[in-house]
């Protein structure tokens, strides 16, 4: 499809003229520049200066973290259904733990900064259009003394695979559009005024993170080495372990330069060298901080120019292409942006149903809304998790455990078919029950150690 044509296309379906401005600008770049593997050779691990261990930030005194504090906003990505559970619900609005949503525990840690320091941290949540309406609803609801401002990111018009051609929303609704991946929000906050009106408010500092990742917590000592070391664009990375595989990476270039390596971009024969555990010790937990001072700056210069994600997907079996963005590659665009290695605290995301079991268990408990680990329990690893249906469906899983097992001395559980537990049990070392050809009933009050049953 021509790039006169597909402008047309847009416009009968009426996108506003910045949404048609990068929508084409990432089309144009998809026709114009096929997107090749990096070069492998050119990889090298950051220089130490680029990638800090936390411990190693600059100490900073009560009044310094107050005037760092006193300079944050915080952004979650709230754009995401609960698709992964079975869930067509915003994610954000899922129950966690004690009655509490996601945002609930969002709100409750803004709320505990805001008393323990005496600033006030605004919250931004960046929807999607599947979730702008229920989270503005939801949120009448909400009493707190957190502001909060929503914003709907832009929405685009999913490709046909082999022709090109936008799909029809005339035909196929809303599976015809799609969210351009969380680097829209880039755009979003030049175009819809939030970065000027946060920086007339004095707020200098974004904190962005997923709002399904609980150890994303506003951390007054990075705060502070930003506006203390002028840093314009922060990654917080972690430690990489082989569940971690998929996970994006940083690597230096020939030039000195930091880049984000996503799967994607790896040539097939390095595949294996990306996800081991030898090449890169680290990945990106998507926890971001950007200067909006720097920003402000680098987008009035030149459209920031994201690497561009080509996501395969189906429509009702038909092959389409989303061309989207992300945040990270954001650090790309500045110099002097930085990793900083932090703690797996940081990173507690709950992507799946077997997530939440652990993060509902007594392993973690939560204070101020803050997710920690229980001390009770020492710092030994978690417990692995596997299991496969119905419990990856939230309904199923909160059917089938109607009490969240006691697991402080579990090692390794796996489950899978008609498995249900009639109230509480306890459960040690590695436990493995599958039902293939009859139930498989768990009585309340047992203690289930190193046992196996299949049948």
């Amino acid at each position: 499809m021509e790039l006169s044509d597909f402008k047309s296309t847009l416009e009968q379906f009426g996108l506003t003229d910045d949404t048609q401005s990068g929508f084409l600008e990432l089309f144009t770049r998809f026709k114009q520049a096929p997107i090749n593997p990096v070069a492998w050779e050119n990889i090298r691990t950051p220089e130490p200066s680029r990638l800090v261990p936390y411990e190693e930030l600059g100490a900073a005194n009560d009044t310094q973290k107050n005037y760092a504090l006193s300079r944050l906003a915080v952004c979650k990505l709230n754009g995401g259904l609960g698709t992964s559970m079975g869930c067509r619900e915003a994610k954000s609005f899922i129950k966690v733990k004690d009655g509490h949503t996601f945002l609930d525990l969002i709100i409750l840690q803004l709320a505990h900064f805001e008393k323990s320091y005496g600033v006030n941290i605004p919250l931004l949540l960046m929807n999607s259009f599947h979730t702008h309406q229920e989270t503005l609803a939801r949120l009448q609801n909400q009493k707190t003394s957190v502001h909060i401002d929503c914003f709907q990111q832009n929405r685009y018009l999913r490709l046909d695979k082999e022709t090109n051609q936008p799909l029809d929303p005339n035909i196929l609704g809303e599976d015809a559009w799609y969210p351009p991946g969380h680097g829209d929000i880039f755009s979003c906050l030049q175009n819809q005024g939030l970065m000027d009106r946060l920086l007339d408010e004095g707020k200098e500092i974004l904190f962005v993170s997923n709002a399904d990742n609980l150890g994303a917590v506003p951390d007054p000592k990075i705060a502070h080495t930003m506006l203390e070391e002028d840093i314009p664009f922060i990654m917080e990375m972690t430690p990489k372990t082989l569940a971690d595989i998929k996970g994006g990476t940083l690597y230096e270039d020939e030039n000195g330069k930091l880049h984000l390596l996503e799967l994607a971009q790896v040539p097939q024969e390095y595949v294996n060298a990306f996800c081991g555990l030898d090449k890169f010790t680290v990945f990106n937990t998507n926890n971001i901080w950007i200067h909006l001072r720097h920003l402000k700056k680098r987008m009035e210069q030149a459209p920031m120019e994201l690497s561009l994600i080509v996501n395969e997907k189906q429509v009702f079996g038909r092959p389409v292409i989303q061309l989207e963005t992300a945040i990270g590659g954001g650090l790309e665009c500045f110099d002097g942006a930085r990793g900083i290695v932090v703690g797996r605290n940081r990173f507690r995301p709950v992507k799946n149903t077997s997530d939440l079991m652990l993060i509902q268990s007594d392993l973690f408990v939560f204070k101020d809304g803050e997710m920690l680990r229980n001390s009770a329990y020492g710092g030994k690893e978690l417990p692995v998790v596997k299991w496969n249906e119905p419990f990856v469906d939230l309904g199923e899983y909160r059917k089938r455990i109607p009490v969240i097992p006691d697991i402080g001395e579990l090692e390794f559980l796996e489950i899978e078919g008609d498995v249900r537990f009639e109230g509480k049990v306890s459960l040690k070392g590695r436990v493995i029950l599958i039902a293939k050809d009859k139930p498989v009933i768990i009585p309340a009050g047992v203690c289930l150690e190193n046992y196996q049953i299949i049948q």
